[in-house]
């Protein structure tokens, strides 16, 4: 008897979800290419919390050991006011991991370990593709083409694979923009996790090991020219509290990037499908784009397990109606938070911080998350 034959799956884009895909494909035994625009892997980016779903992603993949050692399990998250004031404290359960704070970068290296090197191409990207009958086109940026069974968009905010093949989506910017940086040694931090809600304005920070992950977020008037560092301290001195010192001890240009939300009236067709922040960005606010997106990787493949390799159709639309409300969940969510979050009357920032302190508005929402 003849063994059947396993599709020729191509993934666009090399990053949390495009390896998440990679590697629960090579644990069917399948080998998916990889394609990855840049030249080489980054070493910047967000620090990045991992609820409980997106932890047993690692765990079934055998990852949460390597990202773990690169990772805080925080006991602890608190909420402060611009200046320091604590507002409210939630402790997490302890002798259970519902969360996991970790560098990008940590991530990702944790993710790629056990994606084979010659599955991935470095420094291409799709120029266009053709969806046909019997298979997928795709032509490089180098001229070459290749047909594959099954495109998978795992490319991102600005994903040329959903450009090239869904017609009805938008891509919101937000007037919101974002740095994150790493700094070396051990500041006083009096939870591992803290966030302080300045005018407009978040700051995040995260005690991992011995460095210090700090992400600012903040509403401005007009796009700065990257990486704004100065306007990074002025938000940080508005804020205050331990920011700026920690800017001061940071060497290296921040990571910048404005928020942007993606929002798709689908995310398949019969052989190319959009997973992770190609199809649903939201706003980082949540924290739950990475988690969102592992678990986007993890339903796509169980519904792959069972097709057959020349018709993936109604595995794609299975994975859809699946993920959809998980996705839309996660972007009512994130709008709320931003709304509670990004206030700039002074007013209106008095009474969010009184009713956070005096209620058990956070501690709820908390223990929501790492229960769900």
């Amino acid at each position: 008897m003849g063994t059947s034959r396993q599709p020729d799956v191509l993934v666009v884009g090399g990053g949390l979800a495009g390896l998440t895909v990679a590697n629960y494909l090579r644990r069917q035994g399948r080998e998916p290419t990889v394609v990855e625009r840049a030249a080489d892997w980054r070493e910047t980016g967000y620090g990045i919390g991992l609820w409980h779903d997106g932890i047993s992603v690692l765990d079934e993949l055998d990852r949460l050991a390597a990202t773990r050692r690169a990772a805080t399990d925080p006991d602890a998250f608190e909420v402060r006011a611009a200046g320091g004031r604590v507002l409210s404290r939630a402790s997490l359960p302890a002798g259970q991991t519902l969360l996991l704070v970790v560098h990008r970068a940590d991530l990702h290296a944790a993710l790629r370990e056990t994606v084979p090197d010659e599955w991935i191409r470095m420094g291409t990207a799709p120029e266009r593709i053709d969806e046909r009958d019997d298979g997928v086109v795709v032509t490089f940026e180098d001229g070459t083409a290749e047909t594959f069974d099954l495109v998978v968009g795992a490319d991102g905010v600005h994903s040329t694979v959903r450009a090239e093949c869904f017609d009805d989506w938008t891509k919101r910017a937000f007037d919101t923009y974002v740095w994150s940086l790493w700094t070396d040694g051990r500041p006083s931090l009096d939870a591992e996790m803290v966030s302080l809600w300045g005018p407009g304005s978040e700051g995040f920070l995260a005690r991992v090991g011995d460095r210090v992950g700090f992400n600012l977020a903040a509403r401005l008037d007009a796009p700065p020219d990257p990486p704004a560092r100065e306007r990074l301290r002025t938000q940080a001195e508005r804020i205050g509290w331990r920011l700026p010192g920690l800017l001061d001890a940071a060497d290296d240009d921040p990571f910048f990037d404005r928020v942007r939300e993606v929002t798709c009236a689908r995310w398949h067709t019969d052989r190319v499908v959009l997973v992770g922040d190609a199809a649903h960005a939201v706003h980082p606010i949540s924290g739950m784009g990475a988690s969102l997106a592992l678990r986007d990787a993890r339903v796509l493949a169980q519904e792959l397990a069972t097709a057959p390799p020349d018709d993936p159709s109604s595995a794609l639309a299975r994975f859809e109606r699946r993920r959809r409300e998980d996705a839309r969940r996660a972007r009512r969510e994130a709008r709320f938070e931003a709304a509670l979050t990004f206030v700039e009357s002074p007013h209106l920032r008095r009474l969010r911080d009184w009713a956070v302190a005096h209620t058990p508005l956070f501690e709820t929402f908390v223990k929501r998350r790492a229960r769900d």
